[in-house]
Formats: C-alpha cells, structure tokens, sequence
C-alpha cells in the first residue's frame, strides 16, 4: 500500500481488514478478467456500439500496453475526461490492468477546474473527448499542456479525420491489438490495497479535494450493494447517470461489472429513448438522479412498455415526492430504492425495495451492514432517537484519504478514523435516517432554529410545487430570515405567500417555521453532480449592503 500525503487509511487497519476477510484479496482487474473468461459473449451497450466482455477486456489489454508505452506504470496517474460511453470504461479498466490511477474528471469541467484537478492529481497521460455538447474538450487539451509539467500526452476519444502529431486516437489505442509483454503485466498489476480511481468532492462548501478509492472499499461497497439488492449475474442495468458521478460510476458500471451483468450507457437523456431501450433491451435496473425519476415517472407511453424483467430503479442525490414514486412503481413495474453518502464513503445508506414508499421518499434508510455511525450534537455527544445530529461514520467503506492535502484530511478525520460529514441527520425508532440538511445550513431566526429539511418535506406534497428550498438571509434584527424557494409545477394556480403559510399550518407546522418570502424561479443553481447550491442560492437572495442599512 502505497502512502501518500493526506492519507488517513493506517497499514494496520487495512490489513485488520483484509485478515479478518472484510476486504477480500481481489481487484477489478481480476473480476473483469473473470467475466471475460466465464462470460465472454456477455454484451454491453452504448448509444454507438456494442461490446462483449471478451471484447471489451481485448480492448483494456491494448489501451494498458499503449499505456505502458508511453511510459505509465503502477501508481501513476491516467486522467478520463469522456462521456457515458463504452470507451470509459475501456480506459477505465485499461488503466486499472497496469495498477494506473484513473483520475475521474467530469466531462463538462471548466478550463481552470479541468488544469487544477490535473495539476494537483499530477496526472501524465490524460484521455479526453474531442468536443462534448460543442465545446472542444480536445482544443482546450492541447492548449492547457504547456501549463501542465506532469503530462506527457494526450489522448482523444471520439476524433474523426486525422490529428495533430502531438496526441493519440483513443479509437487506434484501443483497436491496436497491443499485448502487454509477460513482464509488464505481472510487475504493474495492482493488489487490493492500491489505488483503482481518483474522484473529486462536489465542492459545494470549498475547493473540492482528490479522493483516493482503492481496488478493496470500492469492491466491499459494490458487493454490500450486490448483496442487498439482490443483483444475479446477465441482469442488465440501464444507466441513465453520467460515469464520471459517482451514482453513475458505482450503480452503473460498477455494480454489474462486479456481479457480471451487462451495462447499457446511456449518454443523451431522453424519455422516448429511455422507452424504447428498456423495450428492447429489458433491463432489470435503471440507474439515475432525482430528475430522472421525475422524468420517467411523468412519461408518456410508459405503461405501454412491457418489460417482464423490471426489478429497481435505483437513485441518488436528493428526495423525491412519495406521489412520484409510487406512480413509477405502478406504471414502469420498477420498484425504488434510494441511496445516500459521499464522495469519500461512497453510498453508506440505502433504501430497499420492500420498504413502504413513504419511508423511501421521506428518508436515506439504513446504513450498510459493516459500517459503524454516530449522530452528534456540536458537544460530541450522541444525540436522542428522533433530534438531529451530524453524522459520523467510520468503516471498510472509505477511501484512503485526500490525496496529497493532509490538512483537509485531519479536518475531515478524527484520530479515531470517525468521518465527520457536516451533514445533520435524525434517527427514527425503526433505524432509518433523514437528512435534515448541512449543518451550516440550519436557520437561526432570532434565537429560534429552523431545519430547512421539515419545511422542504411539507411543500414537497404541494400540488403547485415541483421543487423548492429553504435558505436563510442575513436580517438585521433576526439574525437570518426564511426565504422559500420554489419551482411551480408546468401550468400550475399562481399562489402567494399567505396561501402557502395555510398549506404548511394544515400540514401541522409551526409559526416559526413558516416562511417569511416567497421566491419563485425557474431553476435552482447547482453542482455538476445535481445537489442544490444552497450557497449560490442565499448569496442570489441575500439583501443589498445598502438596502440593509436603510432597513436599520
């Protein structure tokens, strides 16, 4: 195991785990060598092609020998900047079969994000997409280069005609046929203490920071997930969510890859098209976020798609009306499940698919078995059953810490290995969780605390609603006041502030909780990962210094 500044994984606490067969001796590298070899005629799916697991580990097998000449090895950073497509995953695994580092960039970066995330992961080959959504991604590789002293070439996926002499087509690398010589192969493979992938926080309370998963917590959580939901091997899932998001990357691709199934990637969402995949293809899950649930459920001609294989639809990154729900589970076939965590534990709580719709919307279930949490008070000490408290964890689900930032590493961990989250959660007397928002994000009106999560579940029931958020803004003589930010449904009454105060007073509110303005918009700012930039939001509706002043 490799160390390196900002990791808090100690070597006695991995090998506890591996001695006591939590963490297994396995990698990706040898489950996809296995289905390969036990499934080889297993086929995947893109919006462009399709691959057979033989075909896609061939694939692997040149992109890892076309790696290794370019002088990478074991350890070293390759960075994947690509759409939801096969050929992700192709150099996913390429990377992994010569023990890379596969620095998972989003493909919609900006400039200065994408040069930060490379400086710092000080990734040497970076393979990118020559244009997404007409941006292009390949131009703005080139020019970055000369900024960027660790990388040695570029790669680009996806290139028509020919190209200039400085970089490689991902399309000739992974055609080529190269082999890794014997030599090669068996010095770089990596164990399951090395690193498999490099993610990134969302950044949504600060500079996102490099997560290092090893080969042995992604594998435990992906088996923990296989195990509760119950997948079997052939079983296709549908991934409606971008691979380089985490819900994409862990539900998605790594979820049949590591019980053999197959993946169908989709890249460009749309419901009719989503239709006619689950229609040809049947697969027994879908993968995605909030909106897409929203999507499906709202979609026309669902009903008319037969699919005798339908078992969950599983999603992340925030609730969804119980209404909603149920009328996907009635009309698609699919049940849900949610799941809820963080870039460093990965999902550490879920739902399941027998539990009533209700509990699915209204909260994050239970925690994975293996994986140790505590709710805390500001003092440290474990709150009641039913009160809020932020969430500690701790458990084989981790990553190996914040590669080369020790200081936001000791933040973040106590000496006792507990993942302090930020994130405030309440217990029920059944064992399930609810977030109750961040903890910076709890309103303090005049001495009074109001948790926006309570407020944000009444409205969610409000037939002219189809998202809001509660914020707090500076007020002179409160200290904050409530602000509730909504969305209206398509073609939905025009309502005001006092007709809302009566809904939420009818939905057994308090007074203090009501909202003090009424804000309608037509979207929320959010990260790239869809959660909602409660930050951006208050600063949009926070007071004029001015305007502040004359109020006082």
């Amino acid at each position: 195991m490799e160390r390196f500044p900002g990791m808090i994984l100690t070597e006695e606490r991995a090998q506890r785990y591996l001695r006591e067969g939590v963490w297994t001796d396995e990698t990706f590298v040898d489950v996809m060598e296995r289905n390969a070899r036990e499934r080889p005629e297993l086929e995947h799916r893109d919006e462009e092609r399709r691959l057979t697991y033989r075909e896609l580990w061939d694939e692997a097998e040149s992109v890892a020998a076309a790696l290794v000449s370019l002088g990478v090895r074991k350890g070293d950073k390759v960075a994947l900047q690509m759409p939801t497509v096969l050929d992700y995953v192709v150099a996913l695994f390429g990377a992994a079969r010569i023990g890379a580092v596969a620095v998972l960039l989003q493909v919609d970066l900006g400039r200065e994000a994408v040069r930060a995330s490379l400086e710092r992961s000080g990734a040497s080959v970076w393979m990118v997409a020559e244009s997404y959504r007409g941006d292009p991604l390949a131009e703005m590789a080139r020019s970055l280069a000369p900024e960027l002293p660790s990388l040695r070439r570029i790669v680009v996926q996806g290139a028509e005609g020919s190209l200039p002499d400085d970089v490689l087509s991902f399309g000739g690398v992974r055609s080529s046929g190269l082999r890794l010589s014997e030599q090669d192969a068996r010095e770089n493979r990596p164990g399951p203490l090395d690193a498999f992938v490099m993610a990134f926080t969302s950044g949504t309370t600060g500079s996102p920071k490099e997560v290092v998963h090893l080969h042995a917590n992604y594998l435990w959580c992906e088996r923990s997930y296989a195990r509760l939901y119950g997948h079997r091997p052939g079983e296709a899932t549908l991934c409606l969510a971008p691979l380089s998001h985490q819900t994409g990357m862990l539900v998605g691709m790594g979820l049949p890859v590591t019980t053999g199934g197959r993946m169908l990637l989709v890249e460009h969402f749309a419901v009719p098209r989503v239709l006619e995949w689950i229609d040809e293809e049947k697969p027994a899950y879908l993968v995605g976020a909030p909106p897409h649930v929203i999507h499906m459920a709202n979609a026309q001609g669902i009903r008319d798609v037969h699919n005798p294989n339908a078992r969950l639809f599983i999603y992340a990154g925030g609730p969804v009306p119980a209404p909603v729900l149920r009328r996907l589970q009635e009309d698609s076939g699919y049940t849900v499940s949610c799941m809820f965590g963080w870039t460093e534990g990965l999902g550490i709580s879920i739902t399941l698919p027998d539990d009533p719709i209700e509990a699915i919307s209204r909260t994050v279930g239970r925690p994975l078995p293996g994986i140790e949490v505590r709710l805390v008070d500001e003092d440290g000490s474990e709150v009641p059953t039913g009160t809020p408290g932020e969430m500690l964890c701790r458990g084989p689900n981790f990553c190996a810490g914040y590669y080369g930032n020790p200081e936001a590493a000791h933040r973040q961990w106590d000496d006792e290995a507990w993942f302090h989250s930020g994130d405030l959660l309440r217990r029920d007397e059944e064992g399930r969780f609810t977030f109750a928002g961040r903890r910076d994000d709890i309103i303090n009106r005049g001495g009074t605390k109001i948790d926006p999560k309570e407020v944000e579940d009444a409205l969610g029931s409000h037939p002219a609603i189809a998202q809001a958020v509660i914020v707090g803004v500076p007020d002179p003589t409160l200290g904050q006041r409530t602000v509730a930010c909504v969305i209206p449904t398509e073609g939905a009454r025009p309502f005001g502030l006092s007709e809302l105060h009566s809904f939420l007073l009818d939905k057994g509110l308090a007074r203090f909780q009501l909202p003090d303005r009424l804000e309608f918009m037509e979207s929320f700012p959010t990260t790239h990962s869809g959660k909602t930039k409660r930050k951006d939001l208050r600063a949009m509706l926070a007071p004029e210094p001015a305007e502040t002043a004359a109020s006082e």
